[in-house]
Parts: C-alpha cells; sequence; structure tokens
C-alpha cells in the first residue's frame, strides 16, 4: 500500500494544473482600494513563487500571500506590486483587511 502526504502545496500544484484560478483556492476576496473604504486594516501580506522555472509565477506568487492573508483571518485583499524576479519566478505584496460585509 502506497501511503505518502501531499501536503498543502502538493494540492496547490494539482489545483493549478486542472486550470483553477488561484484566487479560488484561498478565501480572501481581491479587491480594489475602493473596495476596503468601510474595512479593517489587518496586516501587509506577501507571496514569492518559490525557485525553479515557472511560467505561471503570478498566479503562485498569489496564492502563497492569499494563504498568508486567510490565516491572519482577512476577508479582502488589495495587490500593491507584482515583482519579477528574472523570467520565471517573482514576489507580490498587498494589504489584507476584514470587512463586515
Amino acid at each position: 500500500m502506497l501511503n505518502f502526504k501531499l501536503g498543502r502545496a502538493g494540492l496547490m500544484m494539482i489545483f493549478l494544473s486542472l486550470g483553477v484560478p488561484a484566487a479560488a483556492l484561498a478565501q480572501p476576496s481581491e479587491v480594489s482600494a475602493d473596495g476596503v473604504q468601510d474595512c479593517q486594516y489587518v496586516d501587509s501580506i506577501e507571496g514569492s513563487s518559490g525557485y525553479g522555472k515557472k511560467p505561471e509565477w503570478q498566479s503562485l506568487a498569489k496564492y502563497s500571500a492569499l494563504a498568508q492573508a486567510e490565516k491572519l483571518g482577512a476577508s479582502h485583499v488589495v495587490w500593491e506590486s507584482f515583482i519579477s524576479i528574472g523570467a520565471f519566478n517573482g514576489t507580490v505584496t498587498g494589504k489584507a483587511y476584514k470587512c463586515n460585509s
């Protein structure tokens, strides 16, 4: 019998290979700054695509940051920057908010 642990990263790769958008994997909604006017700021977030040749680095970095926002209890995220590190990797930064509506 084959026994192994997939883990969060493994599940993420399965979902991404099936074409599921990164935003669908984590709970916080992605909105513009106008969408959080009546919300409470939680914290800054940052996500990385990791290392290796990843043409879809933006999706991986966003997923990483959205997972961080989810752990903080945020309901919404406003993206600040997408920084490419070479052609196949990068980081994203944003702000996490908790909104009542």
